[in-house]
């Protein structure tokens, strides 16, 4: 059910001039039976009841979403979601902050809310305090990482430009030049390269998992000495995954990927102080 999608409704014929759907709106009791009843069924657990403000926060997002609303678009005035849900505007305010937080819209004095450019950014972020909070999360951030990254290297095998292939020796040629003791230079190398392959895959939805997690790897790194001892071995992973994807060959850039990200897996201990 979409409360503010009108084009649900039979009748109804668009929205006026104030911003405001026209056709009537379900009321915010009928919604709140229908959250209750649904989790009144056999065999399923049982759920906490939705807050009206998480109702309104869920219809708003829908809206964005079946409207197309981009990027600085500005959603319709409180006033108007108030006697649209025919809700206060304390519930109103409230379900915007939550769709703030979600990152989803921006609020600014004076313009109301408006859709917030999505960025990694805000992923990168919320795994960055997940592993300040939670080190031992790392181990599975790896293990993410593991699961995800050579079916990306597999798919860059297919996808991948001349000018991909020239970036990606271009960065593992920087990292070999370095003096072997540049520990923060050859960390971001390192991530930087597998930015690269990432971007190879010419796949926007694997970019946008991939790289908040390798900048999380950043941060986390913590022991010079162990992990600038394994640069010898990284580079020719490196450069293993390098030549498989240059070739064109799915599987071994694949199969080249889960032997260099296994053995990182492995040394995480050496690496990473208290990974778990």
């Amino acid at each position: 059910m979409i409360l503010m999608m009108r084009t649900s409704y039979a009748g109804d014929a668009g929205a006026d001039s104030s911003g405001l759907p026209r056709g009537r709106a379900r009321s915010f009791p009928e919604e709140l039976q229908d959250t209750m009843s649904s989790t009144d069924q056999p065999h399923r657990a049982p759920q906490r009841p939705k807050r009206l403000p998480e109702i309104v926060a869920d219809q708003l997002q829908e809206y964005i979403l079946s409207n197309g609303l981009s990027a600085g678009d500005r959603l319709p005035t409180e006033p108007a979601l108030t006697e649209m849900y025919e809700v206060s505007r304390q519930v109103v305010r409230e379900a915007a902050r939550l769709l703030e937080q979600r990152g989803v819209v921006e609020i600014r004095a004076g313009r109301g809310m408006s859709v917030a450019d999505v960025s990694v950014d805000r992923v990168h972020d919320i795994y960055r305090l997940f592993l300040r909070f939670k080190p031992e999360n790392f181990q599975d951030l790896l293990a993410t990482r593991l699961v995800l990254e050579p079916g990306t290297a597999a798919l860059a095998a297919t996808q991948r430009s001349e000018e991909d292939i020239a970036r990606m020796r271009e960065t593992l040629q920087a990292s070999k030049s370095l003096a072997s003791d540049a520990f923060s230079e050859h960390l971001a190398l390192d991530l930087e390269f597998h930015r690269r392959v990432s971007d190879a895959c010419h796949n926007p939805f694997l970019i946008a998992l991939s790289t908040p997690i390798n900048e999380s790897l950043r941060e986390v790194y913590a022991e010079p000495i162990a992990y600038l001892s394994s640069l010898p071995r990284t580079h020719a992973e490196h450069e293993t995954i390098l030549e498989a994807i240059a070739a064109g060959d799915e599987e071994a850039a694949r199969t080249a990927t889960v032997a260099h990200l296994g053995r990182v897996r492995d040394e995480a201990r050496k690496l990473i102080p208290d990974a778990g």
